[in-house]
């Protein structure tokens, strides 16, 4: 089996990070999450709040794509180093974005493969009020960005395939299950 970048992404607070670790860990694949790269960008602890408006400082235009770009130098590096599959957390609100994926699969002589995570509002709006209070949590998100980041996030098309559009408002056992029969339907054992 060729090399795989497994995209997970999606809005705020649908449970991107939780899919990702979990897949992570069960499938013994390296994840690459993009709060904790942009913090690092930042010369932030993980944990550091950096509460800004939408599109302003960390979270701007600008230091998103260098956050986006030193997140596919690094999945470049374990694809060159031996691993096979790499999985990429983060927004990808962007359809660039999603072709620079695709881009560095091709060089890498494999494929990117598209997991869209989403969840009804109800469910979004309680996992941000309650992540307000972890003081372990990496991410920014807020509820009162949400509205804006979902006019923010470009439609997705025909190129994002092999795209699973995943429901994680179910428990992560029966969201993992969806997520390696989709997986094991590409052949990456």
């Amino acid at each position: 089996m060729d090399r795989v970048l497994v995209v997970i992404f999606g809005l705020m607070g649908v449970g991107k990070t939780t899919v990702a670790k979990a897949l992570g860990e069960a499938r013994g694949w390296a994840v690459i999450h993009s709060d904790a790269v942009r913090k690092a960008l930042a010369g932030l602890a993980p944990t550091t709040p950096a509460l800004f408006e939408f599109g302003q400082g960390i979270y701007s235009e600008a230091f998103s794509q260098r956050t986006y770009t030193e997140m596919l130098r690094r999945a470049g590096e374990l694809l060159e180093a031996g691993d096979s599959r790499v999985i990429l957390d983060a927004s990808f609100k962007r359809a660039q974005e999603r072709d620079r994926v695709r881009e560095l699969a091709r060089e890498k002589e494999g494929r990117a493969a598209f997991i869209y995570c989403f969840c009804a509002k109800e469910v979004v709006r309680g996992r941000l009020l309650k992540r307000r209070s972890n003081s372990s949590a990496i991410s920014d998100g807020r509820v009162e960005l949400l509205e804006v980041q979902a006019e923010d996030f470009e439609p997705l098309t025909e190129a994002e395939q092999p795209l699973l559009r995943l429901d994680t408002g179910r428990g992560l056992a029966e969201v993992l299950e969806e997520v390696n029969r989709f997986l094991d339907g590409l052949s990456c054992q």
